[in-house]
């Protein structure tokens, strides 16, 4: 790891057996518990070890190391639990992507929204993407590790003290290279990851009120019915565009601006349904259906090649990124009434 492993003396600390601990990740949306990890502690003639679980992420906590049973005290990541490590104090994390960089947006805004460029490491055998954030006084910052995986990102992070980032990248690569999945998969670090994770969830929610819409869409009797159908699928369109956005980097974003431009045709069918403008309406179907066909070969390509030793990140059951088969959008508004005679 950087050499660091071979250069740092490992300190001398009495290792500390303490009970079960829960630390519930505030706001993260993931919980991380505090556990005793199986197997290993009858091994360990110092006591208990103590490890963090969540969902699929499972970390054994190195030997020597102390959980602190409170959140991090490090910049942006006051939701994280923190742990006293070897050299410095460590901030373990596990959520949703947040943003492109995979690291938690309260990071990226307490870096004053500049980061700097990744470095590509591999860590227990998985590539991550590490971080060396300056801090706001001198020869302080946080060295931030992040690993995308198909049930979240995970996040650890070291705090950087009296200038010496060596530590602090000794005390994460020591979490990293710890830690065990169980049912996720990593994803290679890349711009797309964070898009790639929170993807299916998205078209999920919008497969489900697509349906329903285009369903109301095709029942509708008025002008006034089709319109609002029709509008309500805009915004669920509108709606996922405001969720990936924030993660969208690199090809993703292509997903964002198919999203917005069906959104837009949408609200032009809800207009002219409404008008009573039936040329028009039919021809904004066209273009819906047009669009979709797109945005269903987009996600194809998207969601099916993520980079190379990566998982393909699903929805709930299992369901890869895909536009589900919904009503055609072509529901014309009626033609106007008939003038009458002399009229």
């Amino acid at each position: 790891m950087s050499g660091a492993r071979g250069t740092l003396p490992r300190p001398t600390r009495a290792r500390i057996g303490v009970a079960t601990l829960l630390a519930v990740l505030a706001g993260a949306g993931i919980g991380m518990a505090l556990a005793r990890e199986p197997g290993t502690q009858r091994a360990d003639p110092g006591g208990p070890r103590v490890g963090l679980r969540s969902g699929a992420v499972r970390l054994p906590l190195p030997a020597g190391w102390v959980p602190l049973d409170r959140h991090s005290s490090l910049p942006g990541l006051h939701d994280a639990t923190a742990v006293l490590g070897a050299y410095t104090m460590v901030a373990l994390d596990l959520r949703p992507p947040e943003d492109a960089s995979l690291l938690p947006a309260a990071l990226r805004a307490a870096s004053g929204g500049t980061l700097p460029e990744p470095r590509l490491d591999h860590l227990g055998g998985r590539p991550i993407w590490r971080y060396e954030i300056a801090g706001t006084r001198e020869r302080t910052g946080v060295v931030a590790m992040a690993l995308p995986t198909t049930g979240g990102v995970v996040t650890i992070a070291c705090q950087i003290d009296a200038g010496s980032a060596a530590t602090a990248r000794y005390d994460c690569g020591e979490a990293m290279n710890a830690l065990r999945l169980e049912g996720a998969s990593e994803l290679a670090p890349a711009p797309e990851a964070a898009g790639r994770i929170a993807l299916p969830g998205i078209v999920a929610m919008l497969n489900g009120e697509r349906r329903s819409g285009r369903r109301a869409l095709r029942a509708a009797t008025s002008p006034g019915g089709r319109g609002d159908a029709a509008r309500r699928i805009a915004m669920a369109y509108r709606s996922a565009v405001e969720r990936l956005r924030p993660v969208a980097a690199g090809e993703a974003r292509r997903l964002v601006a198919a999203f917005a431009g069906l959104a837009r045709r949408h609200l032009r069918l809800a207009a002219h349904s409404r008008r009573r403008d039936p040329i028009a309406a039919e021809r904004a179907g066209a273009a819906i259906e047009h669009g979709e066909r797109r945005l269903q070969r987009l996600l194809v390509a998207f969601s099916s090649r993520p980079q190379a030793g990566s998982a393909v990140p699903r929805g709930p059951g299992g369901a890869r990124a895909r536009l589900s088969r919904a009503p055609g959008a072509r529901a014309p508004a009626p033609a106007r009434p008939a003038r009458s005679p002399g009229s």
